[in-house]
């Protein structure tokens, strides 16, 4: 993956260019994986409202730990399934460390195989099942305390360059601006 252009790097601002940097940045010397940015939604560590997911190398890719809380509920006692796809697609986010590439997800979907509890300690794991030129297939299993798979999970992630964040963001704020100004 290309590193952050001379021309770009300044200009992206800090956050941008700190959270790109960091996917280049680690190392297979240590299993564990830093989190995308303190307040990502799956693993940011000063989100209040995130799951805080710690997440670690393996040897097929990816696996972590994961209690799900009253923060995340949906039926009374059941994980809400938008709280499990949030997991499961940051899961798929810690990949790329592994890949060493930044890509953004084109499509995930998501078996629900049973209710996910809160209060449960679940084990997740993903790997990457394919590549074809920018295209990542991933795949994803969620299991309960006995091992019991209670959601899967695949995706099709695209590696994109680091200008493709900031040129989402410039574009918001220009259409921003001018909707601000009317």
């Amino acid at each position: 993956m290309e590193r952050i252009p001379d021309k770009v790097s300044g200009s992206a601002g800090p956050a941008i260019e700190n959270w790109a940097r960091s996917f280049w940045g680690t190392t297979s010397e240590s299993p564990d994986l830093p989190p995308h940015h303190p307040n990502c939604l799956g693993c940011g560590p000063e989100n209040p409202h995130g799951h805080a997911l710690s997440v670690q190398r393996d040897e097929n890719g990816v696996v972590a730990h994961h209690v799900f809380d009253q923060r995340h509920v949906g039926a009374p006692g059941i994980a809400h399934g938008g709280a499990v796809a949030t997991v499961l697609d940051d899961l798929f986010g810690f990949l790329l460390y592994t890949v060493g590439e930044l890509a953004v997800t084109r499509r995930l979907e998501l078996d629900y195989l049973a209710p996910v509890l809160l209060g449960a300690p679940y084990m997740l794991r993903a790997a990457v099942r394919s590549r074809d030129g920018r295209k990542l297939d991933l795949t994803a299993t969620m299991d309960d305390a006995l091992g019991r798979s209670v959601a899967t999970a695949t995706a099709l992630f695209v590696v994109v360059e680091v200008e493709h964040f900031m040129q989402s963001q410039a574009q918001f704020r220009a259409t921003d601006t001018n909707h601000t100004e009317e």
